[in-house]
């Protein structure tokens, strides 16, 4: 008796008490957002783009923000969960998916901070591209590294649309945790997806909403982009009218194509709906669920950057009451008692 009364004190103080999030590859800081929303209280950031860094610091100065290369930043302190998403320009199919490219092994770092923490659960994001036959062995050896420090890992290809973000966008998500397997958040079927218009729509009478600057195109361009209905693509600049009535598809950071078949640098979003121009740097905030009092730092060409790389911080949030189920639900007993008698697994 008196043993279950102390198993039910430590869950309700566990309950009482908001779990602590280290934040690896920040970035603008989308997912721990979202773990805001749910319930989670994110205590440090670590990202090496200084533009997102502002960001965080602007939104959250409450957030520790270590600024620089994740290979010199040593973890201080305890941690409910360590949470982020490594660099996926190596894995994305969006891109050339170059299965060589550095970034690629950058989870490397991640487990290594797991390693010297010992959280209680680890969430870590990326594109589904890191599942394809060429990427996969990066995963696996990830959750092999994780198994022997005694975590059990959960993985599945999560589309954010369904978790209420006006956009389609694939990422893999991988949940461990320290002697129990964390569930994934399970979409409502029948919940109606959430269109590129009742996300952005009224933005079409306000130009006071802050990172909301539409870019001047070219004048011929913007004639041909009148002539777009809903769901063309523009050939020569290889880039869509978005559907009013859809979920958008996926916000990305790089640039789509020129008239010659070149790379355009910078942040090139979908077309307007119903304008003849891209999105601003706001709508795609929207898109990306982002709130508006959400502030995105540096040039436009950066804010657009941070936005496309986030994480939705809806899909965040869902992610976060999943791992807090799943953490109250846990008993940790048989994890603390091996780390007493000194035995290993």
């Amino acid at each position: 008796m008196e043993k279950h009364q102390e198993i039910m004190a430590s869950k309700k103080l566990k309950s009482a008490k908001p779990l602590t999030v280290l934040s690896l590859f920040t970035g603008t800081g989308g997912l721990d957002l979202g773990l805001e929303m749910a319930g989670l209280e994110t205590m440090v950031c670590v990202d090496n783009d200084p533009e997102s860094c502002k960001t965080l610091r602007h939104n959250r100065p409450d957030w520790s923000v270590f600024q620089g290369d994740i290979r010199e930043f040593e973890p201080v302190g305890t941690f409910d969960l360590v949470v982020g998403g490594p660099p996926c320009q190596g894995f994305s199919t969006a891109g050339k998916g170059n299965p060589d490219d550095p970034r690629n092994f950058l989870w490397q770092e991640y487990f290594r901070v797991v390693e010297r923490v010992r959280p209680k659960a680890i969430l870590l994001e990326n594109v589904a591209g890191m599942m394809n036959k060429k990427n996969s062995h990066h995963i696996e050896e990830f959750i092999e590294k994780l198994a022997s420090l005694g975590y059990s890992a959960n993985y599945g290809v999560l589309d954010s649309s369904a978790f209420g973000v006006p956009q389609t966008r694939k990422r893999l998500i991988v949940v461990a945790g320290l002697g129990f397997t964390p569930e994934l958040p399970q979409a409502d079927p029948s919940a109606k997806k959430v269109s590129a218009k009742d996300a952005i729509h009224d933005l079409l009478k306000s130009s006071k909403a802050p990172n909301h600057e539409p870019n001047n195109h070219a004048p011929h361009v913007v004639e041909r982009w009148k002539l777009l209905k809903e769901g063309e693509v523009d050939p020569n600049y290889r880039r869509g009218r978005i559907y009013s009535d859809r979920p958008s598809p996926t916000i990305r950071a790089g640039g789509g194509h020129g008239p010659n078949g070149d790379h355009l640098a910078g942040f090139h979003p979908p077309i307007h709906y119903k304008l003849p121009r891209q999105l601003t740097v706001r709508e795609s905030a929207r898109i990306q669920s982002f709130p508006d009092d959400w502030i995105f730092c540096g040039s436009k060409t950066a804010q657009g950057r941070q936005v496309g790389n986030a994480v939705p911080p809806l899909l965040g949030k869902a992610l976060g009451e999943a791992l807090k189920r799943s953490i109250e639900q846990a008993d940790f007993e048989p994890v603390l008692q091996k780390r007493r008698t000194g035995t290993s697994g």
